[in-house]
């Protein structure tokens, strides 16, 4: 096998062989995997194969494709890949070796659950609105009502849960005719789910385009096979005419936590601003469910005066709490060098810790001790603490320090952990249920992660207990949604 596997030269053996056979192959294999439910193939592997052949692919290749072959051109796939995490291997820089494949495969461990649904229907509806009305720029860019779009997601979700639930339906990985039949003749929505597989549908006549529209590829020939996949954003595929394919579950659970966000953020200029509002509500919604004391970013501005930077919440006096409803960045998450990875971030996540947090004690000398810190995020972020980018921020800490003549870091990085909305929720029912209390479900994680890190956050909750989203700020939108399943001669009211 050629040791110096580049793209051209993955393109050039690609272009040997028929598009449209390679392509169904692709498809076929990916196909069997999720029927069988087997999870130990690099899914991604075949997700770059389908996106060069779809690129570069030839129409009049050799037709003839044995398995050996097929097997072949993984394994340059493969060794291709190799070929960039080497560096890291060879000189022991495991953070970041494990940063850039977690990027690329975790995304695709994604889980769904009720709640998921009934979050997004609390966020982008009209519960939390602000001055933006979110709900009717999706409706002007997509064609579809924010509530119908949640609706259909959960519909087909069920369906992909089929082999689970025991009632003598099977999952096929299509979008049967049941399904179909269901929105035509019981909810009477077929115009509306038509526009909604129109929206995620990847079909001859855009696939190129959307493939290079793709706003969260990587443009490095060398860094893309740990992107994400542009099937994201276009989950479902139509080769046949009428009917639609599921490229694979791993992908729709994503689009089920993430295409609206994703869709809006790519879409709409002005949802970025509107949308770090409503988190910050949201994020105080929890803390009002579980009926603890904190502090809002208001009273310390009053306190404090406008000039100083503060955090959005203090919580049982000892927790601060911001929020940034971003997420992993692409390029700083596949060279996770010092310098990319602090240009990332330096106006979200370090400006909140060094910026905001770190100046909270300066100005609050009773806050209890020892000091946690939250940073919550829409999505997860591949990290134990902020201790992973010490030396990333070591300069800052070190100026923040001299600056107030303290001797120690009141909060020190290891302490301060970035955690996404669906763990923030989970955190909340502990709390609710007194399971315990933030600080000492903190002061745990922190004594945890001295013994072995842990880069997925959600592992270290479980040790409480299974959550179970009870949580009162999603019951309207869970019964809404619920009631438009076994109501639906009311559903479109």
């Amino acid at each position: 096998m050629n040791p110096f596997v580049t793209q051209d030269f993955i393109i050039k053996k690609i272009k040997s062989y028929d598009k449209k056979h390679l392509l169904t192959n692709l498809f076929y294999t990916l196909k069997q995997f999720d029927l069988r439910e087997e999870n130990n193939h690099p899914l991604w592997h075949y997700f770059l194969l389908i996106k060069l052949t779809v690129l570069h692919g030839n129409e009049n290749g050799r037709k003839h494709f044995s398995k050996e072959k097929f097997i072949t051109l993984l394994k340059y796939i493969e060794k291709y890949e190799k070929k960039a995490l080497d560096p890291y291997v060879k000189n022991h820089e495991w953070d970041k070796f494990f940063q850039i494949i977690g990027y690329q495969q975790f995304y695709l461990q994604q889980e769904v659950h009720w709640s998921d649904f009934a979050r997004q229907l609390k966020l982008f509806g009209s519960s939390l609105k602000s001055k933006y009305d979110i709900e009717k720029s999706f409706l002007e860019k997509s064609n579809l009502k924010l509530f119908d779009f949640i609706f259909f997601m959960n519909i087909v979700w069920i369906f992909t849960q089929a082999n689970r639930m025991n009632k003598g339906v099977v999952y096929t990985g299509y979008i049967g005719e049941e399904i179909f039949e269901m929105m035509r003749d019981i909810f009477n929505y077929e115009n509306e789910f038509n526009n909604f597989l129109l929206l995620l549908t990847l079909n001859k006549s855009n696939i190129k385009k959307s493939i290079n529209n793709f706003k969260t590829g990587i443009k490095h020939h060398v860094l893309q096979p740990f992107e994400m996949s542009f099937f994201t954003q276009l989950p479902f595929i139509n080769n046949t005419g009428d009917r639609y394919e599921i490229v694979h579950r791993s992908i729709f659970n994503y689009c089920c936590n993430y295409y609206i966000y994703d869709y809006l953020k790519s879409n709409d200029s002005n949802f970025t601003e509107e949308f770090g509002k409503r988190f910050e509500k949201y994020v105080e919604l929890g803390l009002k469910e579980c009926k603890t004391e904190y502090i809002t970013e208001k009273d310390l501005i009053k306190t404090y005066g406008k000039g100083e930077k503060v955090v959005d919440y203090i919580v049982d006096n000892q927790v601060l709490v911001e929020c940034k409803g971003i997420e992993p960045k692409p390029l700083s998450s596949v060279i996770p060098e010092n310098e990319i990875v602090y240009n990332a971030f330096k106006d979200s996540i370090f400006k909140a810790y060094v910026k905001q947090m770190l100046n909270i004690p300066k100005l609050n000398k009773t806050l209890n001790k020892p000091l946690y810190g939250i940073i919550v995020c829409y999505k997860d972020f591949y990290l134990s603490s902020l201790d992973d980018y010490s030396d990333i921020l070591k300069d800052d800490v070190n100026s923040v320090l001299e600056k107030n003549n303290w001797n120690f870091n009141p909060l020190p990085l290891e302490n301060v952990f970035v955690i996404s909305i669906v763990n923030w929720d989970i955190i909340v029912e502990y709390l609710k249920e007194k399971k315990i209390t933030l600080p000492n479900l903190l002061k745990d994680i922190v004594q945890s992660n001295k013994k072995e890190k842990h880069k997925w956050l959600l592992g270290l909750l479980k040790q409480y207990g299974n959550a179970k989203a009870n949580l009162s700020y999603l019951e309207k939108e869970n019964k809404t949604l619920s009631d438009a399943i076994k109501a639906p001669s009311e559903c479109k009211k």
